[in-house]
């Protein structure tokens, strides 16, 4: 949705009403004017009150993933200073890939209802119904090189796990590299992509995916929505701003050297760390114990023979100790 002065104004009249007549005079436009806008609004999905004689009142916003509403009183510097938001595309990652090729500023979000094509890590798919749940993409333009990318992945795991846990009080974690979990269920995951020469990163674009107000039957086995974590619903335009917010304070820690409380954080929230796993890496399988991810965000896992692997990217599967 467009910029609208309209609605501006009404969120500017935080209580009671603003009348036809006052927007039309500000606007410089016709009383019939504003009224085919409050009812081209109306159409969205937002809540306007009418009364005679006192005017128009906002009375309540759609749960839509409107670029307006996102970028209203967001307060960040860069990312998302630049919203495009979509009602269904193929892949926000392939879109954001795409401002990418094109010259697109860092910070550049891409936002969907819904995704046709949506994937995640290893050519997996992404399942999502339509305007339940937050999906976006965001494109980062780091002096990295591509070894140090995987870090972007933990990155914005832990942003996320904030961004929940302000917005709900609840704490999940991070199954490594890229999964985000309440107890043994998945709510959430990252997928990083980057556009790369041998020794420096073009620009990377991290996918976001979390289950935000989906009821158990619209979701695959073994995943679960904050709405079934927290018993309500919730604002998908406050988690959304809540989510950039956090990945713009922690991606300047990243980016200017200075995270080593985000080093910690990703430690903290590890569901794997200290879990006996199994690591399928470029098909080769190592099993064992995840002791702990370093600050170049590789997970350590202790084979049983006692020699200590080191591993960037796999895939993990947490098995139960033997006792059980």
């Amino acid at each position: 949705m467009k910029e609208n002065n309209v609605l501006d104004f009404l969120r500017a009249q935080q209580s009671g009403y603003l009348s036809g007549e006052d927007i039309s005079q500000k606007l410089k436009v016709s009383r019939s004017a504003v009224w085919k806008e409050i009812q081209s609004l109306r159409g969205l999905g937002y809540e306007i009150e009418a009364q005679p004689h006192w005017g128009y009142r906002l009375a309540g916003i759609p749960d839509k993933l409107f670029a307006d509403e996102i970028s209203h009183a967001l307060g960040t510097k860069f990312i998302g200073r630049r919203i495009i938001s979509y009602d269904s595309l193929d892949s926000t990652n392939d879109a954001a890939f795409g401002l990418g090729e094109h010259g697109a500023k860092e910070g550049a979000c891409v936002f969907s209802e819904f995704q046709k094509k949506g994937r995640g890590r290893l050519g997996r798919s992404w399942a999502s119904p339509k305007g339940k749940n937050l999906i976006l993409s965001v494109l980062l333009r780091p002096l990295f090189s591509p070894s140090e990318v995987s870090k972007i992945t933990l990155m914005t795991a832990v942003s996320t796990v904030k961004a929940i846990k302000t917005l709900t009080g609840k704490t999940l974690g991070i199954k490594w590299p890229n999964d985000i979990y309440f107890k043994d269920k998945k709510a959430g995951g990252i997928l990083t992509e980057m556009s790369a020469e041998l020794d420096r990163v073009n620009f990377v674009v991290v996918g976001i995916g979390v289950n935000v107000n989906s009821s158990p039957k619209e979701l695959p086995p073994g995943s679960i929505s904050l709405k079934e974590v927290t018993g309500k619903e919730i604002s998908r335009i406050s988690f959304a701003q809540e989510l950039l917010r956090q990945i713009e304070k922690d991606y300047l820690k990243l980016k200017n050297r200075d995270a080593a409380n985000l080093e910690k954080e990703w430690e903290d929230f590890s569901l794997t760390s200290g879990k006996r796993v199994v690591a399928t890496v470029l098909g080769r399988r190592i099993q064992g114990y995840a002791t702990g991810i370093d600050k170049e965000g590789a997970l350590w896992i202790r084979r049983d023979n006692g020699l200590q692997e080191r591993i960037f990217a796999g895939d993990i599967e947490h098995l139960r100790p033997a006792h059980e």
